[in-house]
């Protein structure tokens, strides 16, 4: 062998040992996309927001009196994302999460896959997703709190309290109560009962309720294995199984902070007073509708009638017609309760989604049939939806729990909606079908 042949078969050797690492640190990698994602351009601002002048911005040291200072609140923070392949004539959509979430589960799942803010990147369409005014980046008004506390301090102790907001929040349990399962036996705690699988051995609700032979959609193996074993725990561990209170999901969960920003009223909705979720973040959203020139808002659970809200506020400024399209997804559809009235969509397409598990709700119905009655009048040329993926017949949509965004089965229940607006707002578009 000469020298040459041996250099060659060194250096081979080098690159194939090369090649092994690399391909040992790709497989360490865990990679949320499905495959890269080619964008043009990707960003974070915030929209709306009024200043507001309080002596408690601020907690004030010892023997130091309080001092006024201007906070802004009610701002809302919006992240997006826009595709360097557009699919054709598609408005961008806005991503509205609800109770108790943030944006962040638009974005990826719990087990680390692919969300919806990404997939839909993916097929062509700009996609805008926010945090609610009030929650999470969009921060809160801490000043009410101060103020309460330096009530309290001072003596006044009753109209201390009666400025103290409640914040409201799903605690870890009653989320799964809520999406995945029971408390079992029915009246206990979870120092006394047990968590319960929905299908699992012992499940109080009748077979033909969610079949019985199938568990939720999600995924409930994505566990922190520290949270399992309490490590670091405080107070008194529930009842097990310690799995069931640790999954990854529970950290999405936050408090609704928006209760420190002050209501409004509506004169045009019933009831006319509004709490301040409904006041500021529909606000901010008719603002993104405008700034982006038209968009499709989608909404989840608590802010399905912020949606609707956004429309009204939309109608009053005259910009109805920038509304491409309202998704409400297990949410309310009332139109009274946000001032609207059917011709309202008489050019806006309109749908409600529900999953597995929840209830069919009367209202969505009532609104869908509301709108569809105009179209088939000849007094309107949109259409409305009430789907129902529990009665779609295919076996993929079994178990899909109210988090459907994060579910295993997220981007097909993604492809309905994707199916929905090609048929609905702008045609059959070729230019997202899977690549």
């Amino acid at each position: 062998m000469n020298r040459f042949t041996a250099f060659a078969q060194c250096v081979i050797v080098f690159l194939l040992a090369g090649a092994t690492v690399l391909a040992e640190d790709a497989n360490k990698t865990k990679k949320f996309l499905t495959k890269p994602l080619v964008i043009e351009d990707q960003g974070s601002f915030f929209i709306g927001g009024v200043p507001k002048v309080t002596d408690y911005a601020t907690v004030p040291g010892p023997n130091q009196p309080n001092t006024p200072n201007q906070i802004t609140i009610g701002q809302m923070y919006v992240q997006f994302q826009i595709p360097a392949r557009k699919a054709p004539n598609v408005p961008p959509v806005i991503m509205v999460h609800g109770s108790g979430h943030t944006g962040a589960c638009l974005e990826s799942t719990p087990d680390g896959r692919e969300g919806w803010q990404p997939y839909f990147v993916r097929r062509g369409i700009s996609t805008y997703v926010v945090d609610q005014a009030g929650r999470g980046r969009s921060g809160f008004d801490e000043s009410v709190i101060h103020e309460a506390a330096a009530l309290i301090r001072s003596g006044d102790t009753q109209k201390g309290l009666s400025k103290t907001p409640g914040f409201g929040r799903i605690p870890d349990n009653v989320a799964w109560t809520n999406w995945f399962g029971h408390l079992e036996p029915a009246g206990s705690t979870i120092l006394t009962g047990k968590l319960i699988r929905h299908g699992d051995p012992g499940d109080p609700q009748p077979a033909e309720a969610h079949g019985n032979n199938y568990f939720p959609a999600y995924p409930i193996s994505a566990v922190d294995s520290s949270v399992v074993a309490r490590t670091a725990g405080i107070d008194k561990a529930p009842a097990g199984p310690n799995n069931y209170y640790a999954l990854e999901y529970y950290k999405q969960l936050v408090p609704n902070a928006e209760v420190t920003l002050p209501g409004s009223i509506c004169a045009s909705c019933d009831p006319q007073e509004l709490s301040p979720a409904n006041t500021w973040t529909p606000q901010d959203l008719a603002l993104l509708v405008e700034k982006l020139g038209g968009a499709i808002v989608a909404t989840h659970s608590q802010s399905g009638i912020m949606g609707h809200h956004t429309l009204r506020i939309l109608k009053e400024r005259g910009h109805l017609d920038l509304v491409k399209a309202l998704i409400t997804v297990e949410g309310s559809c009332s139109l009274p309760n946000s001032g609207l009235k059917p011709e309202d969509f008489d050019n806006i397409p309109y749908l409600a989604l529900k999953g597995d598990y929840t209830p069919t709700s009367e209202v969505c119905q009532t609104t869908v049939d509301a709108i569809n009655a105009r179209r088939a009048a000849g007094k309107g040329t949109a259409k409305a939806d009430y789907m129902k993926l529990d009665e779609s017949g295919n076996p993929v949509f079994n178990g899909t729990t109210h988090m459907m965004m994060l579910g295993t089965n997220n981007l097909d229940v993604a492809d309905v909606i994707l199916k929905w607006v090609d048929a609905n707002v702008n045609g059959k578009s070729k230019a997202r079908e899977k690549k």
